[in-house]
């Protein structure tokens, strides 16, 4: 027989070492796989006493979904976290439904109800309401024979009909006159952009939240402002709650010029997104950027990256501070869906404004008696806030005007 020659004998040993350290890994591997997995036979054990022994069970009314989605529930509120929520798969498609700015539905929001009533906030065109000719301002004061005063918003809610083909008789106030009208549920289109001209030199575009056709409805409005001649926007995102990434970077890429970035996403494991600017049609405006302590999330991201650039002047209060960002993972085993806190965000100067929020460049507050008043309820005159961006422009204008001198 051949002798092996030490070259052989080294491959051979090399191949022994990978096998050995191979299995050990597996090991270690399979070792902390065993310590993290969860045991959740303690939950199943819960559940069959549950359905065997609770005197009320009811199997048409508490059955193993419902308890497997209550257990659910229990674990992401574990997390002690504000944001993070769990939802059954009809939940989410509604969720997605909403979001997409088309729902059935009477076609108004509402305030929260006090001893008078509940004040209309938004009146969506072509809707419902609208065709009733149900304004924003107007006082609902009854549905379908419930007075609504002092009712909480579910309450509010629950006085709507949700059967197919069954109209509501709504009751509201509008300069002391009662008024009652019936009003059909039909598909309304939520559209979360508003604008108008101040002074007939000064565009203003207000955008609720960033969902559904949001960038396209800011496009369309920045647009129509251009062509009217207008060079000085307000761009009001006070008491905006954010919304969905991808809608605030679309109306980004007609703020911020191309490659620049816009927002840079940082993950627990150290990984980073960075959002750069793909430089659509630019708007080629002055800007002011109002904003309050209800600007979160999605319009801070917009307002740090106009900030960070000088490419607006920040006018009102002090941002609310949501610099995180939530994922939402599919549960495959039952079609539900978990939203929990996975990243951070942070301005184009690497800031990361959670709990801190962005301070404008002029604060300004509105008068005590008017905070808490929806901004499509407040009255422009009265509106310190707004004013206040509205000088920012004759401000530049003067400058200007000296420099020319």
């Amino acid at each position: 027989m051949k002798r092996p020659d030490s070259s052989t004998i080294s491959i051979i040993v090399c191949i022994v070492i990978i096998a050995v350290l191979s299995a050990s890994l597996v090991f270690v591997i399979n070792e902390r796989n065993a310590e993290q997995a969860v045991d959740v036979t303690a939950l199943q054990e819960l559940a069959e006493i549950i359905q065997s022994e609770y005197y009320f069970y009811d199997d048409d009314e508490l059955d193993g979904e419902t308890l497997v989605d209550s257990a659910m529930r229990g674990m992401i509120d574990a997390l002690d976290d504000p944001y993070a929520q769990y939802y059954t798969e009809e939940e989410y498609n509604d969720l997605l439904e909403t979001n997409s700015g088309d729902y059935v539905g009477v076609g108004i929001s509402v305030q929260l109800p006090d001893e008078n009533g509940s004040s209309v906030v938004n009146v969506y065109s072509g809707g419902p309401a609208d065709l009733a000719g149900i304004q924003p301002g107007d006082v609902i004061i009854n549905v379908n024979g419930t007075d609504v005063a002092n009712l909480s918003m579910e309450e509010l809610l629950a006085c709507f009909s949700s059967e197919d083909g069954v109209a509501d008789e709504i009751t509201y106030v509008r300069d002391g006159v009662e008024t009652t009208v019936s009003v059909l549920r039909a598909e309304v289109h939520v559209n979360r952009v508003t604008s108008t001209v101040y002074n007939n030199t000064i565009g203003y575009i207000y955008i609720t939240e960033f969902n559904g056709s949001v960038a396209d409805d800011f496009w369309s409005a920045a647009t129509e402002l251009q062509e009217q001649g207008i060079q000085n926007l307000i761009i009001d995102l006070r008491n905006n709650p954010g919304g969905s990434l991808s809608a605030v970077l679309d109306v980004a890429d007609h703020l911020i010029p191309e490659g620049e970035t816009i927002v840079t996403i940082k993950s627990k494991s150290g990984s980073e997104d960075v959002y750069t600017s793909e430089g659509d049609e630019q708007l080629d405006m002055n800007i002011v950027v109002l904003v309050n302590g209800d600007s979160a999330s999605a319009s801070e991201l917009l307002t740090g990256a106009l900030k960070d650039y000088g490419l607006a002047t920040i006018v009102g209060t002090q941002t609310y501070g949501k610099g995180i960002v939530q994922s939402y993972f599919r549960i495959s085993e039952n079609g539900g869906w978990a939203k929990m806190t996975t990243d951070a965000y942070y301005t184009p100067n690497d800031v990361c404004i959670q709990g801190v929020g962005i301070t404008p460049d002029i604060v300004v507050e509105l008068p005590e008696e008017l905070q808490g008043t929806t901004i499509e309820l407040l009255d422009p005159a009265e509106d310190t806030q707004l004013q206040a961006a509205i000088a920012v422009f004759s401000q530049q204008t003067e400058s200007i005007e000296s420099a020319d001198r």
